[in-house]
């Protein structure tokens, strides 16, 4: 497992490339101590802050773009000539699109968020949540409730997943198995976040060889499945609490 800075992330991948190799890395951006991620961290989980439902939203959105710029760095580019009014330009633009998948409803605005500065990817939905009340397996893992699916051919393409919160990796790792026998092997998997549960970094990394970014990591769960000290339910703190 490799735990890199932000700054660095860009020189691995490169050096990757050009030696054609590569290996699962995993990004936490909140310990490269940009006090911007720190900001809007803060924001998201301080309970009095959160009362504000459309401020919530748009924190997860921003923290989305933060996230989708970072990813969007080591995605498949190249050098573009480009006629200005005045001359010749060049400039680095992506090359090839990306399937972006997120779980609803909590991964909405994050998803949308990264999706403003990958606006070139395809997008995929998919309707699943952990079955309120069902005891943790040994492993961690908790039962999954599954419903709606869009499914996008994924066969040799770079997969992101954007999940904001990556607790115990259940939902998005059954979603994945999923996926793989309905649409195909991808290339690359990403999964991005905006706090996680820090074990799970690296359960997705060996699980599903993926490269991982979160905007932050904590290093406790509850009994109920929770990050400690987490935020909360984002789905809730968007959208308002479920019943019924």
């Amino acid at each position: 497992m490799a735990y890199v800075h932000l700054s660095e992330h860009v020189s691995i991948w490169f050096n990757c490339a050009l030696s054609g190799t590569s290996r699962p890395v995993i990004h936490i951006l909140n310990e490269a101590g940009h006090p911007w991620t720190g900001t809007l961290l803060a924001r998201l989980r301080d309970r009095d802050v959160q009362r504000d439902r459309a401020g919530f939203r748009n924190t997860l959105h921003e923290l989305g773009r933060l996230v989708g710029q970072s990813v969007g760095a080591t995605l498949p580019a190249a050098r573009r000539a480009i006629t200005t009014p005045l001359g010749q330009a060049e400039e680095l633009v992506f090359t090839e699109a990306p399937v972006l998948a997120t779980v609803l409803r909590a991964g909405l605005p994050f998803f949308e968020g990264m999706l403003e500065v990958l606006p070139h990817a395809d997008s995929m939905f998919f309707g699943a949540a952990r079955k309120e009340g069902a005891a943790r397996a040994a492993d961690g893992s908790l039962p999954i409730d599954c419903g709606y699916a869009s499914w996008m051919p994924v066969q040799g393409r770079t997969l992101i997943w954007a999940d904001p919160m990556l607790a115990t990796g259940s939902t998005l790792l059954h979603l994945h198995r999923s996926l793989l026998a309905h649409s195909g092997a991808p290339r690359r998997v990403i999964v991005a976040g905006v706090i996680a549960w820090r074990p799970t970094l690296a359960k997705l990394e060996r699980e599903l060889g993926a490269d991982v970014w979160s905007a932050a990591a904590d290093d406790t769960l509850d009994e109920r499945g929770y990050i400690v000290p987490g935020l909360g339910d984002a789905g809730d703190l968007s959208y308002g609490v479920r019943g019924g």
